[in-house]
């Protein structure tokens, strides 16, 4: 489950958040690719026809299950640092320096 009240996450200033996001989001897109590149060399592995299918099935389940948990915690505290800079910018400009 993910940490709800986000305590793990990093409290940031407001120009060191806009600089670190949109490396995140870089990192988890490229963490996504890496799963999907995984995914697609067990399907080709499979298809070889020499290991045993019902375990290849099983791994492959692990690694996406793995994508899922690793997705479903990282995207979690992402959402609740979103969620501070939307509300953060979302007062009036002379608010948004506190």
């Amino acid at each position: 489950m993910a940490d709800t009240d986000f305590t793990s996450a990093p409290k940031e200033s407001s120009s060191s958040s806009s600089a670190y996001k949109p490396l995140v989001y870089d990192l988890l897109n490229r963490l996504n690719a890496s799963f999907a590149r995984v995914h697609r060399n067990m399907t080709l592995l499979e298809k070889a026809g020499i290991f045993d299918p019902l375990m290849m099935q099983v791994l492959n389940r692990q690694s996406q299950r793995l994508r899922a948990g690793a997705n479903y915690h990282l995207l979690g505290t992402l959402r609740g640092i979103e969620e501070r800079d939307r509300e953060r910018f979302s007062g009036p400009p002379n608010e948004q320096d506190s």
